[in-house]
């Protein structure tokens, strides 16, 4: 999503960028979801809050969120959240029925790429439509592994601009699929400044997170949290199947906080949140408005974007 988001708005005029990604919006059900398939990791970066959990996704539990989802048409789906994807056992399963339900979803995998060597043929034939590799020491990739990602074409390295040493960033300057990215705290659970000893440059102007309008995600235990910076789910927003996905994106509570975006107020686990700095803006400044305390979020939620959405 970031990577897409990014391209586009590098290469389309800013006002017909907004116009297509507002578009692109859809207020009955989100277009892309995180789901946390297992929340077990085996690495333990300084970078990440996560605290080490054991947990993974009843599989019942993901195949009705997949069910759910695919009555809304295509989607795009994340398998992971703050664990590491290829420990799921059942990752290749869920692949599958991700692909079952609607051949025209796509998947998207973010990893550590300490299990790939084992897993490769499985991964290639999978279906899966992105691995996105977050460069770490811990993962060695055998010959044999590099040369099945590079046929396969589908695998893309991100080098995070304040960890990655440039030794790294040497040895895969010839890889076909490379991006950067800058560190974010993660709704400001971790700080920034202690892990890369520099200070941390303060942003003046700052805009609504397309998360709101576009990617939610769902914790290994059901619960429905606002994107996918959220560790220690300070705002849960439902819990699956308890409610639908579909009625929390419509629902009053999310629209509250998606207001609050559009008049500048940034409270909860927003107020202190850096990840919207990596995603354009996908608003106009006449969309913003201040509210008043008067108004329901029932009656303002027609105004925030153009009628044509």
């Amino acid at each position: 999503m970031n990577t897409t988001h990014a391209k586009l708005a590098k290469r389309l005029p800013t006002w017909l960028y907004k116009v297509g990604a507002q578009l692109y919006i859809d207020r009955v059900y989100p277009r892309h979801i995180f789901i946390e398939t297992t929340a077990t990791c085996n690495l333990s970066c300084s970078y990440c809050p996560r605290e080490q959990i054991s947990q993974d996704m009843d599989f019942g539990l993901f195949r009705e969120i997949l069910d759910e989802a695919s009555r809304y048409g295509p989607r795009s789906f994340s398998l992971h959240l703050f664990g590491e994807p290829f420990l799921y056992a059942r990752l290749f399963e869920a692949c599958s029925y991700v692909k079952h339900r609607n051949p025209r979803h796509t998947i998207l995998l973010t990893t550590n790429g300490t299990k790939i060597n084992q897993q490769i043929d499985d991964l290639v034939s999978s279906g899966v439509d992105q691995v996105l590799w977050t460069w770490r020491r811990e993962a060695r990739f055998r010959e044999a592994t590099l040369l099945k990602l590079r046929k396969w074409g589908k695998f893309r390295v991100r080098f995070i601009d304040e960890i990655t040493p440039q030794k790294a960033r040497d040895e895969w300057r010839d890889w076909p699929n490379v991006e950067q990215r800058r560190i974010h705290n993660y709704g400001g659970d971790i700080d920034i400044q202690a892990i890369t000893g520099r200070p941390t440059a303060s942003i003046k102007t700052r805009w609504p997170c397309y998360h709101l309008w576009l990617a939610p995600a769902v914790s290994w235990n059901g619960d429905i949290l606002i994107c996918c910076a959220d560790p220690h789910k300070k705002e849960v927003i439902g819990h699956f199947p308890d409610v639908s996905l579909a009625e929390v994106w419509q629902g009053d509570r999310l629209n509250v906080i998606r207001e609050s975006h559009l008049s500048g107020e940034y409270n909860g686990i927003c107020s202190k949140c850096d990840v919207w700095r990596e995603y354009p803006d996908i608003f106009f400044q006449f969309q913003r408005r201040k509210m008043s305390g008067n108004r329901t979020p029932s009656t303002l939620q027609p105004s925030i974007l153009p009628q044509v959405l």
